[in-house]
Formats: C-alpha cells, structure tokens, sequence
C-alpha cells in the first residue's frame, strides 16, 4: 500500500500539461506552504483511482474508504481518475491553495454512476492539546443533520450546509457518536475510539439508498 501511495504521490504532484517525454516535478518549495489531498469512497462498492500519467492504483473499499492526504504542490492542477467497477468512472482534478487540504469524494448519483464532491480545508485551529473533530455534510437527504455524543443529549458538530465542513476542538477522550436527521437518530453509533491529541478526525455525512450513514477516517499525511 505505501509503494502505491509513493507512485501515486509521485503523480500527483505531475502538472495537467506534462508531457511523457519532458516529466517534470514541482515539489513544494521551502517558503511555500504544503498542501494535501485525498481520496475518498463514499458509496457502496470499491472504488479506484489512478494518477494521471502513471499505472499506480488506490483501492478504496469498506476497509478503507479514505486514503491519507498526499502532498502536492500548491497552485499546479493534479488529475486523475476515479472508477466503480467498469462502467462507472469520473475524471477529478483540482489545484490546491497554500496549506489547503482538499478531499476529493466519490458518491453514488441517481443514476448508479459517480457523483464527485470536492470539500476543501485550511486548517487554523491546530492545538497539541486537543483532538480536532469535523463533519463533512456529503448529504442532501439529512435534514438538519447533527452529529451528537452517544447515549448524551450534547451536539458535537451542527449547522453544517450541504458539501461544506465543520470542524471542533475536543478533549483526547473515547468517543462515540450519533447521527441525528430532522432532530431523530439515524443509523448506529459509531465508534471513534479514544481520540489522540494533536490528531485530526474527518466523519462523513452521505447518502445511503433513502437513508443516510457516517463513517470517518484519521486525516493522516502520507509520508
């Protein structure tokens, strides 16, 4: 999986424009801040991604729906491609602001094929001390979703519109939460483990079938 994540890494950091025959790389320079992105599955079935320009593929699947953010250098477009199956496939490319982290997520459309959803970050918030916990909304049949303690009436995240993200500071403890849609619960808890301080925790918010589900990911920066 690391030798994947390397040539895929390697890829990604290949501007739109270049050629087979004149490869060049444009790593982030010294006096420039990094910037990061990452993959994700949100629907129902494997999916794959492919760098433009490269052969290295990423399966996401329920083992592993979100890949760890890749650092890319900022103001130059990264492509690839990201495929269900073999008929469904979407092309997804994005250029990344200085210390932005961006997630590139593919969901199931009506129409059985992929739905791409891009959600960006810039992250100010960093505290050693504290765990840092945010809700990306990927859904638009939750009405007023709230993402709350287990087994507590206390809201952790909010007010999130549809494809944007919350984030919160939170004490490093063991957490479990709660989907909440139109004030009622949905689906099972879901189990974050005992939070680490300093980390970042992403739970996703997208639809499944008529209803709605969450699963998260450690917002790990490959190295």
């Amino acid at each position: 999986m690391k030798k994947i994540l390397s040539s895929l890494l390697l890829s990604a950091i290949l501007p739109t424009t270049a050629l087979a025959a004149d490869i060049a790389l444009y790593p982030t320079g010294p006096a420039e801040d990094s910037s990061f992105v990452r993959f994700v599955n949100g629907g129902s079935q494997p999916v794959e991604v492919t760098a433009q320009g490269s052969n290295a593929r990423l399966t996401l699947d329920a083992a592993k729906p979100a890949s760890d953010f890749l650092p890319i250098a900022a103001g130059k477009p990264i492509a690839g491609t990201m495929t269900r199956g073999q008929a469904s496939q979407k092309k997804v490319s994005a250029t990344a602001q200085p210390g932005e982290f961006i997630s590139l997520i593919a969901l199931d459309d009506a129409n059985k094929g992929l739905d791409i959803v891009t959600v960006r970050e810039k992250p100010d918030d960093f505290n050693a001390l504290k765990a840092s916990v945010a809700l990306y909304n990927l859904d638009a049949h939750c009405a007023t979703p709230a993402l709350k303690v287990a087994g507590r009436d206390i809201v952790l995240l909010d007010q999130v519109p549809e494809g944007q993200s919350k984030r919160r500071q939170i004490n490093p403890v063991a957490l479990s939460v709660q989907l909440n849609c139109g004030g009622r619960p949905v689906g099972q808890p879901l189990n974050l483990g005992t939070l680490v301080a300093g980390q970042r925790y992403t739970v996703f918010l997208v639809p499944a079938g008529q209803s709605s589900r969450i699963f998260y990911a450690t917002d790990t920066v490959a190295h």
